[in-house]
């Protein structure tokens, strides 16, 4: 059995995560994810270590950094993103000076603290716009009960389409549209968007419906459009590759946007 890869296209995958054991990097599960790239023909990896807590600490947020700076030595193809809590927001700003300013990541990462569209972002944003740097913010449209219980601050395309308004210089990046839940409404939603929203979507996700990574494409086009898996590696790179997409969008998708976004750092 031949296993197809994306190698000529330099891929990165743009959301992905490190996790930690006894309080450092998982040095196996960081190798596994390597092998995992290595066979799919995936170039570099984004990662973080987000918590799913309702409120993380500043000495909570911090560790987990850590253990993604302790990545990016581990291998120079990990990628990192800085992990904050806004609602600590002068300890959000020191951490994203020390790993981005001084550290090397390459974006901020939010999880489901806030809505991205909550006026309590407004410092992270601020900074992350100062740096140049993307904001990837955990999202969805869940349709069951128990999971809007566990996730009541999820946000999903509705909370961008206010976020780009209220940040408008802000790149902003929603994750996950292949991460489950109602993704069609998630599109549908998106047709609302301007062209000149500073936005952009990742396909990471387990979710392989028919047609989702060519009606994204074909909602936002393909500049807007960012390769990932969120360690659903064959799916991430399979419903890609089988999206009917001409060459060039796939450049753009696997590889283009994301350079195109790292061009604009500035610190």
């Amino acid at each position: 059995m031949k296993t197809m890869t994306c190698a000529r296209y330099r891929p990165v995958d743009f959301h992905n995560h490190v996790w930690a054991r006894d309080g450092t990097l998982n040095r196996e599960d960081a190798r596994w994810l390597l092998d995992a790239a290595d066979i799919l023909g995936i170039d570099r990896v984004c990662v973080s270590l987000p918590l799913m807590t309702d409120s993380p600490t500043p000495a909570e947020f911090r560790a987990c950094n850590d253990v993604v700076r302790e990545a990016m030595s581990f291998s120079d193809r990990f990628l990192g993103f800085c992990f904050v809590n806004p609602g600590y927001a002068e300890e959000s700003l020191a951490e994203m000076e020390r790993c981005i300013v001084r550290g090397g990541m390459i974006g901020v990462k939010l999880y489901h603290q806030y809505l991205i569209c909550d006026p309590a972002l407004r410092p992270v944003m601020d900074y992350a716009t100062a740096l140049g740097v993307p904001v990837l913010m955990h999202a969805g449209k869940v349709m069951d009960s128990a999971s809007r219980q566990q996730q009541p601050r999820l946000s999903h395309a509705g909370h961008f389409l206010k976020a780009v308004e209220m940040f408008p210089e802000t790149i902003l990046v929603q994750g996950h549209i292949g991460g489950g839940g109602d993704w069609e409404w998630n599109l549908r939603t998106l047709e609302a968007l301007k062209p000149s929203a500073n936005y952009y979507l990742d396909t990471s996700g387990s979710v392989i419906d028919a047609g989702i990574v060519r009606r994204t494409v074909a909602t936002l086009g393909e500049d807007r459009v960012l390769f990932a898996t969120d360690m659903s590696f064959e799916e991430g790179v399979g419903k890609i590759l089988d999206a009917g997409l001409s060459d060039e969008q796939l450049q753009k998708i696997f590889s283009g946007n994301f350079h195109r976004i790292l061009s604009q750092r500035r610190a």
